[in-house]
């Protein structure tokens, strides 16, 4: 823990003991300058499909949402993540491993709950990182009225472990650290003497903080911590190598603790050897087997979906921006969209820019609209620029996706989000709901929206029946070759949001397999983890015909199968594939037309000079 900033995980199994391990956890952090984790864990009961949890999680994390807000407790640095595992321990382990946790704050478990003592024990037998496990006091953390923290030391990882643990608490509280070392008059002296080297080596440690010491001969160790223990709010034991029973219930250390008042923190290094509950060395984590690709989506389906619900509180969002010290940038593509702009552009920039400042840049990037699209946006005083006159040596294609390449030079914020301009019923929530979980959630790199799509047929609009494209190309392609992408509920959908860091490391294609492109690349280079999707509830706005998504399909196919390609190292899309015959029906008469459809694929942004220029150039002004 004192090799870098601490990554801090709480697993939160009972809400009335959580203050206390927070308490513990937030004293490390703030010490530290590190961050943390609130981790829910939703055993998953036998028979029950995986993906039926989505609810479950989403009230799971609307707790630990709550909990965060606990007065200052834990005032900046910890975020919130909620897990399905079969077991409470599988989840941690895989929560601990995926993050590089450096220290884990679990609850030791009472007399009544047995249940939990399976899942502890597991967790204390080989640790995915240092572990302080807390028994909590019922009338809260008995620092008051300078009540300090009792650290018994007798050597070893987890000594120094304790050690720190009990600097930050005291530290935290301004209240002094007692730091007691039992020598055992049956130890000959040489032992003696060695322990003594190593107990003053560790005070050292403590640089300038004030420390009470007490060194004491005794043939009974456990007695004179308990009577230490009497004076202090807080006791933290360095787990030691004798204990061969079970650490909870039986054990000299368990009977230790019994008896001691106040709080009771142990800490247990994976580094401590042997490992206390066995003889010989600590076992190496253990590799978790590959579950099948349906149980890995289904997974991922109930983790990684969220609802526009859970980031309605906009101030806090703008709130986790401040704390992380991130910009946002809100892009918007148009062409030929005057019936609409306006709304989107006074709807967005007017409540999540003026009124409560979460955007921190709109910018309109137009791909040459010939309607009164570029005048209603400049009357809103927003920047708009054509695609076409950005990074001009580059050349330029026509595109959605060469608009969105190019709109990542322009736009300045670490996390950009996208937003179609043809929406007719826009709300914040269709960018507030994509940017949330990138605020909420540190592994989480890109961020998908998803609604119900009403389809209007002449004046009547059908409750469903949108998104054609998505259910009868990109989900059943996805699932064909890419099955770990079947999760996503719509992966064509224009509302999304990213961090630039992945943002610029990605290739853009230039036309309606921008998308498609992003997701496989994801994938295959970061991971399905690092991808989110949110429900954005009913998105209403313009329906392109057959022919306009005839080629949208025939382009998102050319995407799909040229990555195929890629993996395969075989050329599966060759040029002659991209002109398209389209079917034609006039007066009685057949006819075709040939169409030139092409997604050019455009290199990463990060890859471009001008680019990196102006990236440093700006980090300079900053």
């Amino acid at each position: 823990m004192a090799d870098r900033r601490p990554r801090v995980l709480v697993p939160i199994v009972q809400a009335r003991t959580a203050p206390q391990l927070l308490e513990v956890a937030a004293a490390i952090v703030r010490g530290e300058n590190g961050s943390g984790q609130l981790l829910g864990v939703i055993e998953l009961p036998p028979g029950r499909p995986i993906a039926q949890n989505v609810t479950v999680a989403r009230r799971y994390r609307t707790l630990l949402q709550r909990l965060t807000a606990l007065g200052d407790l834990v005032e900046d640095n910890f975020e919130v993540q909620v897990r399905v595992a079969v077991t409470l321990a599988q989840g941690v382990r895989e929560t601990a491993y995926e993050n590089a946790t450096s220290l884990v704050v679990v609850e030791w478990p009472g007399p009544s709950t047995r249940r939990a003592w399976g899942y502890i024990e597991d967790l204390v037998a080989d640790p995915p990182a240092d572990l302080l496990l807390v028994r909590t006091d019922p009338e809260g953390m008995s620092l008051e009225e300078g009540r300090g923290v009792l650290v018994p030391i007798r050597g070893g990882a987890s000594a120094r472990l304790a050690l720190q643990a009990a600097a930050a608490l005291a530290s935290a509280r301004r209240v002094p650290v007692t730091a007691l070392h039992v020598y055992d008059p049956r130890h000959p002296a040489e032992r003696r003497e060695r322990e003594a080297r190593q107990f003053r080596a560790l005070l050292h440690e403590l640089g300038r903080l004030q420390v009470r010491v007490v060194e004491v001969e005794s043939s009974n160790p456990s007695r004179v911590i308990a009577q230490e223990g009497r004076c202090h709010g807080v006791t933290v034991l360095g787990a030691y190598a004798a204990t061969r029973s079970p650490v909870l219930v039986g054990s000299a250390l368990a009977r230790v603790v019994q008896r001691l008042p106040g709080t009771v923190i142990l800490a247990k290094s994976p580094r401590a050897a042997p490992s206390i509950l066995a003889d010989g060395p600590v076992s190496p984590p253990v590799v978790v087997s590959s579950p099948e690709i349906s149980t890995i989506v289904d997974k991922w389906f109930a983790e990684n979906t969220f609802h526009s619900r859970e980031f309605r509180d906009v101030r806090r969002l703008v709130e986790l921006k401040r704390r992380q010290g991130l910009t946002i940038s809100l892009g918007l593509p148009t062409l030929n969209e005057e019936a609409t702009i306006g709304n989107v552009i006074g709807t967005l920039k007017g409540e999540l820019m003026d009124r409560v400042p979460l955007i921190d840049e709109v910018v309109v990037v137009d791909s040459g609209s010939t309607d009164r699209t570029v005048e209603i946006a400049k009357a809103f005083g927003v920047p708009v620029v054509q695609h076409a006159e950005v990074l001009p040596e580059h050349g330029t294609f026509q595109g959605k996706g060469e608009a969105l390449w190019k709109s990542l030079h322009v736009l300045r914020g670490d996390i950009v989000v996208w937003c179609d301009t043809d929406i007719s019923n826009i709300h914040p929530q269709f960018v507030y709901g994509t940017v949330g979980p990138l605020l909420t959630d540190s592994r989480i790199s890109y961020v998908k929206g998803f609604y119900r799509r009403p389809l209007k047929f002449g004046g009547e609009l059908q409750a469903a029946g949108g998104g054609r494209v998505t259910e009868l190309v990109a989900r059943p392609i996805f699932n064909l070759f890419y099955p770990l992408l079947s999760g996503l509920v719509q992966p064509l959908s224009g509302e999304y949001a990213g961090r630039r860091e992945l943002l610029e490391r990605l290739p853009f294609f230039t036309g309606y397999g921008v998308e498609t492109g992003h997701l496989i690349d994801i994938l295959e280079n970061f991971g399905l983890n690092c991808i989110a999707q949110t429900d954005l509830g009913v998105r209403i706005h313009r329906n392109q015909d057959l022919f306009a998504l005839s080629r949208m399909a025939f382009a998102i196919m050319q995407v799909a199968l040229r990555r195929l390609g890629d993996r395969h190292r075989i050329h599966l899309v060759e040029e002659v594939n991209r002109s398209m015959k389209l079917i034609h029906y006039h007066n009685d008469r057949f006819f075709l037309e040939v169409k030139e459809i092409g997604d050019w694929e455009r290199p990463p942004m990060g890859a471009i000079p001008e680019y990196v220029f102006s990236r440093r150039h700006q980090r300079a002004l900053d």
